[in-house]
This record gives C-alpha cells, sequence and structure tokens, in this order.
C-alpha cells in the first residue's frame, strides 16, 4: 500500500446573476487597461520603471473596470478617424455611428451607446504599433496622464482600429467615466507565458467564474474572465467594512494556470483543475459608503498556503486506520485508488478539521493486495 497528498480547492459558490455590461475587449485593448491599473495602483514603481518623475499624479488610485457602452464609444471613434484620415476629439464628419451635428462631443457619443456618466474623459493617439507604446505616449504627456491616473473615474473603454490606407494606420481612442455609484471588483486573469512580468494579449485565460463571498453568502453578481481575461463585478451594493472572499472556479475541462498580481512588482501562481475552486483570499470594502472605490486583484490579501499534513497509515485487523493533524477552517476529503487513475471518495462529506487528530477506518482494507490513499485538503 501506498499513501499519497494532494491539496484541492474550495467548493464553487453559487451565485445569482453574471455581469456582462462590461462587454469583451480585444487583447490589445485590454493590455492597455491592465498596464493603467498597474500604473494607478503605484504611481511611484510606474515612475521608477518608466524612467519618469511626474509627481502630478496620486500616489495610488483604484483600478478602472471595463465598460462596453465606453468600449463602443471609443472603437467607433477609432474606426470614424481611421476611415476619414482625420484626427480629433471632435465627431468626425462623415461618422458611420454619430450625428456630427446633434452629437459633436465624447461625451455625445458615450451617451449615444448608452453610458450615464457622471465624470468623464477622452485620450486618443495614432501611429503607435503597439498597446504599449500607445500607453507609454499617453504617460508621458501631462493632460493625457492626467485623465488616465484620474481617482474619480472607475471605468474605462478602449478602443483600437487599423486602417492601412489612412495617415497614421492605427488609431486609438480611450473613454474613461464613473457612473453614479457603480463600483466594481475588477482584474485582468492571464498567465505570464513569457515571463515577462506584465499582460501581453496572447496569454489571456478565460472561462475563469469569479464569485464573491460576503459572510459565507454569495454576493449579487458574478462574472467569468472573458477571452481577454477582462472581468468585472458589482460591489457596490456591499455594505461598507465588508470583509469579502474572492473565489475562483475554473469552468472549463482543461487544467488552467493563472499568474496573479500581489503588487506592482510581484505575482504568484495559481492552477485550478477541471471543475476545481479555490478562495484566492480577501478585501474589505471601504469604512463608509463615502469611502467605496474599486477594488483589484492587488487590494486583495491573499490566504496562505495550505499546509500539507501527513496522513499516517496502520493495520487494525483486517482494516486500514488512517490519521492526520487537522487545522479548524479547512476540511478533509480521503479517498483511494487501485491505479492512481480512478479515485474514489472513502467518506460521503468532506470531513471538518477541528485542530486535532482525525481519524478514519477502511473496513476490510488491509486484506486487499493494493490501495493507494491520497488526502483532499481544501477550504470551505
Amino acid at each position: 500500500m501506498s499513501c499519497t497528498l494532494a491539496l484541492g480547492g474550495a467548493a464553487p459558490a453559487a451565485a445569482q446573476t453574471e455581469y456582462t455590461a462590461d462587454g469583451v475587449p480585444t487583447g490589445l485593448e485590454e493590455e492597455i487597461r491592465w498596464r493603467v491599473n498597474r500604473g494607478r495602483f503605484d504611481s511611484v514603481s510606474e515612475n521608477q520603471y518608466r524612467g519618469t518623475n511626474y509627481a502630478d499624479v496620486a500616489a495610488t488610485a483604484s483600478p478602472l473596470a471595463p465598460n462596453q457602452s465606453l468600449t463602443l464609444a471609443s472603437r467607433h471613434h477609432s474606426e470614424d478617424m481611421a476611415r476619414n484620415n482625420t484626427f480629433q476629439h471632435a465627431t468626425v464628419t462623415g461618422s458611420a455611428y454619430y450625428d456630427p451635428i446633434a452629437q459633436p462631443t465624447p461625451w455625445d457619443r458615450m451617451t449615444a451607446e448608452g453610458y450615464v456618466r457622471t465624470s468623464a474623459a477622452e485620450n486618443i493617439s495614432a501611429g503607435y504599433t503597439s498597446a504599449e507604446a500607445a500607453y507609454v505616449g499617453w504617460w508621458n504627456s501631462e493632460d493625457h496622464r492626467h485623465n488616465m491616473y484620474n481617482t474619480a473615474l472607475r471605468e474605462i473603454g478602449n478602443g483600437y482600429y487599423y486602417w492601412s490606407v489612412s495617415t497614421y494606420h492605427r488609431y486609438y481612442t480611450m473613454d474613461l467615466g464613473s457612473s453614479g455609484a457603480n463600483y466594481f471588483f475588477t482584474d485582468t486573469l492571464f498567465l505570464d507565458a513569457n515571463v515577462n512580468g506584465v499582460y501581453d494579449e496572447a496569454e489571456a485565460v478565460s472561462g475563469v467564474a469569479i464569485r464573491l463571498l460576503v459572510g459565507g453568502a454569495p454576493a449579487s453578481y458574478y462574472d467569468v474572465s472573458s477571452a481577454a481575461g477582462s472581468f468585472a463585478i458589482p460591489i457596490g451594493a456591499i455594505s461598507p467594512g465588508s470583509t469579502v472572499q474572492v473565489v475562483f472556479s475554473n469552468t472549463t475541462a482543461t487544467t488552467l494556470a493563472l499568474t496573479i498580481p500581489v503588487d506592482y512588482w510581484t505575482n504568484r501562481a495559481l492552477t485550478l483543475g477541471p471543475g476545481q475552486s479555490s478562495v484566492w483570499g480577501t478585501f474589505t470594502t471601504g469604512a463608509t459608503w463615502a469611502e467605496r472605490c474599486n477594488v483589484g486583484l492587488r487590494n486583495v490579501t491573499p490566504l496562505p498556503p495550505i499546509a500539507a499534513p501527513i496522513l499516517n497509515l496502520s493495520r487494525v485487523g483486517t482494516d486500514m486506520l488512517l490519521s492526520w493533524a487537522s487545522e479548524t477552517g479547512l476540511q478533509y476529503r480521503l479517498q483511494w485508488a487501485a491505479n492512481f487513475q480512478v479515485w474514489r471518495n472513502l467518506t460521503v462529506n468532506p470531513l471538518p478539521g477541528t485542530g486535532t487528530e482525525l481519524f478514519h477506518r477502511d473496513i476490510g482494507a488491509a486484506a486487499l493486495d493494493l490501495r493507494f490513499y491520497r488526502l483532499l485538503v481544501t477550504r470551505p
């Protein structure tokens, strides 16, 4: 007989409504958002990384959530500029989407796409050959930098369009806004395959459900990472001062590896098997309604890794007695297999940890020729 140990994730939490108003950015559009959000989290480190010394932006600001209406307004304006070979904030004469007389401003275009704004801003650029270059161009421009790092803005839509016969070929629009009391838990899920520490558009991980638990109960909304890895979950209705658990669930039939940012420079790895869930960590909402803001993965305190207990085996007559040291707040499921391929549960339900040694007696197992055991350790 042999013994194996495996660590598992938490069981998926039920959720009420999938949030879809964030839309699906393209990979390039999401690259820009990721870079903006990393810089907003820590502008001192952003200055250090870029070799700049701008002191006109806040030391930290909450992440910007994707918004489909803002994305459409941005995409359409970039397309209008490219196809009409012009570069301007004003609605383009000959626009395929807006009336330049009745809807002349960026704010009119946002409204036309259904965005109800409290405040808003717009950046445009052209000619840059990558998301990184477009972002750096805005970062090095005072007014554009102020728009991207405005602490009052909470949502973003990036729009990119390429037109080979236009002067600049590549056109970028960034629309930013806040809408009433809308606040979000938002970020980007990706695997840093080239180990450069940043999100690149080909590295997106889709199909991960992100659920929030408040007092053990699911929040009103959840989201599933898009083809670009983006997600956003409304949190404006969660009471001030609430501790919120963040749960990742793999909705696909394949194993998914993730790179999760902890701060500006540091990332941690997380792997989810098919259908597996894991409690990543917790965050606390603002202490008062006035202190509400968006939250991203860099604002989450990750839970410490689960310690792997030793699974002890001993024969008791024709039975096999299994024992291990347990921890409160964890749960344990014993499984056995004859071939390391098909695993069967030894108990109907997981066993809750008590802080003491736990035992289970596998009746008649000692009389069998071969049986392997493993212990799955999860957080409820």
